[in-house]
This record gives C-alpha cells, sequence and structure tokens, in this order.
C-alpha cells in the first residue's frame, strides 16, 4: 500500500544520489547486495538483543534498497537478473528480521512464525500472480521487473511494523496478530484478484 509512494518519492528526490553512485561506477545489482548485508546486520544486532540499532540499520538497508531500481534506469544497466535478485534478497531481509525477533523473544516465537507463513502466501501469491498473467499476455502496468498489485502488506508496512515492535514492546503480541490479519487478506486478495484475471 506503501511501497508505491515511497518509489515515486524516491524518483522524484533520489536523482542526485543516484548519479553520484553512476559516476563512481556503483552498479544497481551491487546496491541491491549492499542493502541486503546491511538488512542482515540488523537482523543480527536484532537477534543479539540490540533492537535499536538493529531497526536504525533496517531502515537505512531498505533506504538504499529503494536505489537500485532509480540507479538502473538512469544508467541504462536494468536487467531481469536485477529484478529477480532484488526480490529474493528483499524476501531473505524481511524474513530474517522476523527470525531475529523470534530468537530476540522467544515468548513470541510462535508469532513471529506465523508470521514467515504469511510472508511465504504473500510472495508467492505475487509471484504465481506475475508468473501467470505473463503467460496470459495481460499486464497491470507500472515499470517493475515483476507485476505487483497494490496489497496491504508491503515492504513498507513491513518496517513500520518492525519499529512498532521495538518502540512499543507491550504491545508488541497485539501489532503481530494484527500484522498476521494483514498478511492473510493480502493472500487472499491476490487469490480473488488470481480468480478474476485468470479464471
Amino acid at each position: 500500500m506503501l511501497d508505491e509512494h515511497f518509489r515515486r518519492g524516491m524518483q522524484r528526490t533520489a536523482a542526485a544520489p543516484a548519479r553520484w553512485m553512476h559516476r563512481l561506477g556503483v552498479t544497481p545489482n551491487m546496491v541491491t547486495v549492499a542493502a541486503y548485508v546491511l538488512g542482515l546486520a540488523a537482523a543480527v544486532l536484532v537477534a543479539r538483543g540490540h533492537a535499536s540499532v538493529g531497526i536504525s540499520v533496517w531502515i537505512a538497508s531498505r533506504v538504499l534498497d529503494g536505489y537500485d531500481g532509480i540507479l538502473a534506469r538512469l544508467s541504462g544497466r536494468a536487467t531481469l537478473f536485477g529484478g529477480f535478485l532484488d526480490i529474493s534478497l528483499d524476501m531473505l531481509a524481511y524474513s530474517s528480521m522476523a527470525v531475529a525477533f523470534a530468537v530476540a523473544r522467544p515468548e513470541q516465537w510462535t508469532l513471529w512464525m506465523i508470521v514467515l507463513v504469511g510472508y511465504v502466501m504473500a510472495i508467492t501469491t505475487t509471484l504465481a500472480l506475475s508468473s501467470l498473467l505473463e503467460r496470459a499476455d495481460r499486464t497491470l502496468g507500472g515499470d517493475r521487473s515483476l507485476q505487483f498489485t497494490p496489497a496491504l502488506a508491503e515492504g513498507g508496512e513491513t518496517s513500520i511494523v518492525y519499529v512498532a515492535v521495538v518502540l512499543l514492546p507491550g504491545w508488541a503480541e497485539g501489532i503481530l496478530w494484527g500484522w498476521i490479519a494483514l498478511l492473510a487478506l493480502t493472500a487472499l486478495g491476490r487469490v480473488r484478484l488470481a480468480a478474476r484475471l485468470l479464471g
């Protein structure tokens, strides 16, 4: 729900840093990998009990992750492999953070494992719909490597949840139950969309 607004905002404000990266010879895939490494570092920090520092590193990783597509278009180096690498490492980063929170807060282990199942369902329905729409010569519009449908639970909302459980630990269980519900609604919404577009 928030991701497209973030992408548009980045495209308006990130041109100068992207040009600077391009002049230094930084490639889009380098940015993708660097963002993942930061995300993994954030997960390690959270798992080791340094949640406040970890969430700050996490936000930095997500901001950096917004630059790979901008740099790809600016440099003319957009590739299908870049899109593949981006979504693969993004999901590893988001899942690593969920596992890190489960390790750091064993009393919430079950909830975080349900969140992981929600991630599997959300990304599976996204990628399956994208692939089958391609086979059916249908398009949802946009300039991304994969066709994404707007949803209640996307990357931006995920980061908000991570920040919220760090800042409001007493509310964490309620936040997680709400997040699980949004993940379920996202998957169900894509199932309904698939039935309408592919049925």
